[in-house]
């Protein structure tokens, strides 16, 4: 029997996907980026820091930021938790 703090240490792969997804498109690192359900898909970006806190309030949604800063994205909510 695992305890409640050891399940919040241990995050699922599916929620740090998302994690990864929300840092990069917040701070503009170039890749594309597609979260569909359970499919998370980032080609590009980063891990985010481990202090970051940030999320996706979207289950579905398509990002792609180039060189220079040009953003195209379905995604128009914030990065902060809920």
């Amino acid at each position: 029997m695992t305890s409640l703090q050891d399940e919040q240490q241990v995050p699922n792969s599916q929620t740090n996907a998302l994690k990864a997804i929300a840092y990069s498109l917040d701070a503009l690192i170039p890749g594309l980026y597609v979260w569909v359900g359970p499919i998370k898909l980032r080609i590009g970006g980063s891990q985010p820091e481990e202090n970051y806190s940030g999320t996706i309030h979207s289950s579905i949604g398509i990002a792609l930021i180039l060189p220079g800063y040009r953003i195209y994205s379905t995604y128009q909510d914030s990065y902060d938790p809920r």
